[in-house]
């Protein structure tokens, strides 16, 4: 059954009014969850910081906020849910302001290195990337090569650890330097590790799952309940009135309204959705390839280049946009060029750092070519040896590096893993060592094991993407078939168009998805 969107619905508030006594509140599976705490009267302090009357979700918000901080349970945890228009950024923003002004310690954390500079900018405060926060570099090694990493000390008590989109969060560590390890298992054991610690983890559970997952674990309370945390959830529905005016967040709407009319249960062949954007919107081009040119110079001009990206289906295609950005609107003739924009695609300990202190790269940082150096071809891949530009939180820093070649045209997201060990064996092949465990810390060592994988930063995957935000974003309908236009189409929709702030250009939808068919 086709479902068309109109015009987005309005929300009531879900529920009972909050007890004075129990908060969070939330229902889950049909239970209500209540946890017990005093209130601290943050409530008055966050709705001056707003600077305007809050929504009757945002009332309840800040309800279960002063309840979370207020609470002297171990393991207290608020998940704060909220749809694109929700005010979920500006109640988070303040909530920040306010705790600093009373000079009590927050903790600013994302899983990517894009989504970490989102939240720093919105919340006018310092924020890292999980990975770099949780982690560092263990002095002892093991069998296993790149298990040679154990979680940091907490040393700041009586906390707020604020993770901004934790959809994100999956129960792998990523691969390289953090094997298999449960980073939701981490984040958690590291942050509850220091007294008095308290955890709002903030997601929006339209938006895509972690890679390879069909739901978001830090998001769901039960999942986070059965771990051993004191978990509650609020969850914000009401559209903000400045977000009426928006067309990015009023298409947003209609495609969360969309998912609401086939349950997550429902099976796959029967999951017929049929966007159908809502026209009439500044905001808002449709545009085709032959306007893609035109579109791209005017929105480099007037956004810059750190501003516009184009969002889709594939890393193929990723690839292949990308090439015609950098030809076309740039200029650059060679595969790597200085001013290039590239994104780092795995997660790299080895090139940064000062004083011999290894710092994280993270999947999802941007880094600038400043010059390249060389570029060779070593066991059977090719590597450029170069001088990029890179933001270690709030400061700016150039680093001397070398980057895998081959993962810019790959059409995985990062050096497939038979790949990897292929290249890790020719490295070790060259070695002399004593044993296994020097080995491997020789290993660890080596530039080209080590290399940073990247892609070009120009065009890229809703995944790639997410947790980022760009003043223009255009979107590409990619290769689309009616059997595909089911729920997780439409999560990869809203998630890319909600990645857009200013201008959002809609590239090569069909009639169909404009209600004209």
């Amino acid at each position: 059954m086709d479902v068309r969107i109109g015009a987005p619905k309005k929300h009531g508030p879900p529920g009972l009014p909050l007890s004075p006594v129990y908060i969070p509140r939330a229902v889950i599976d049909g239970l209500t969850v209540m946890t017990t705490s005093r209130a601290t009267e943050l409530g008055p302090l966050l709705t001056a910081m707003l600077g305007h009357e809050p929504t009757a979700g945002q009332h309840r918000a800040i309800h279960a906020l002063d309840r979370l901080l207020a609470s002297e349970k171990d393991g207290a945890t608020l998940v704060l849910k909220g749809y694109a228009g929700t005010g979920k950024t500006t109640l988070v923003g303040a909530l920040v302001k306010v705790l600093a002004k009373q000079r009590r310690p927050v903790v600013l954390l994302a899983p990517t290195g894009r989504a970490a500079k989102v939240l720093s900018s919105y919340a006018q405060a310092p924020a890292s990337t999980i990975h770099r926060r949780i982690y560092r570099v263990s002095p002892q090694s093991d069998d296993s090569g790149y298990a040679g990493m154990s979680l940091a000390p907490n040393k700041d008590e009586n906390a707020l650890f604020v993770v901004d989109e934790a959809s994100m969060i999956g129960q792998g560590g990523g691969g390289g330097a953090f094997g298999d390890r449960d980073l939701l298992r981490d984040l958690f054991d590291h942050v509850f590790a220091a007294h008095g610690c308290k955890l709002l983890l903030i997601g929006d559970p339209a938006q895509l799952p972690p890679v390879g997952s069909d739901h978001s674990p830090a998001l769901e309370v039960k999942e986070l309940r059965s771990l051993g945390l004191n978990a509650g959830m609020v969850e914000l529905t009401d559209v903000v009135r400045q977000a009426e005016a928006s067309g990015i967040l009023v298409n947003a709407t209609a495609l969360r309204d969309l998912l609401d009319t086939v349950p997550p249960e429902t099976p796959k062949e029967e999951q017929r959705l049929q966007p159908v954007f809502v026209q009439g919107f500044a905001d808002v081009q449709r545009i085709d390839g032959y306007d893609l040119q035109d579109a791209l110079e005017t929105a480099y001009s007037r956004y810059g280049d750190d501003e516009v990206c184009l969002i889709t289906r594939s890393n193929k295609r990723a690839y292949q946009y990308s090439q015609q950005v950098r030809a076309r609107i740039h200029g650059f003739e060679e595969e790597l060029c200085s001013n290039d924009r590239l994104m780092v695609v795995k997660n790299n300990y080895f090139w940064a750092g000062k004083n011999g202190t290894p710092e994280l790269i993270a999947n999802g940082e941007p880094i600038e070519v400043k010059r390249v150096h060389a570029i060779e071809e070593r066991y059977g891949l090719r590597f450029a040896d170069i001088t990029a530009g890179w933001w270690n939180g709030n400061e700016y820093r150039e680093l001397d590096a070398k980057v895998m070649m081959d993962t810019l045209s790959v059409e995985a997201p990062a050096l497939p893993g038979l790949q990897m060990r292929l290249l890790q064996q020719s490295v070790m092949a060259g070695m002399t060592a004593r044993n296994k465990g020097q080995l491997y810390r020789m290993l660890k060592e080596d530039p080209y094991a080590n290399a940073l994988q990247v892609k070009y930063a120009y065009a890229v995957t809703a995944h790639k993407a997410q947790g980022g935000q760009w003043q223009a974003v255009f979107v590409d309908q990619g290769y689309v078939t009616e059997e595909m236009l089911d729920r997780e189409y439409v999560r990869w929709l809203y998630t890319a168009i909600t990645r857009a702030s200013e201008k959002l250009y809609l590239l090569n939808f069909v009639p169909r998805f404009w209600g004209e068919e």
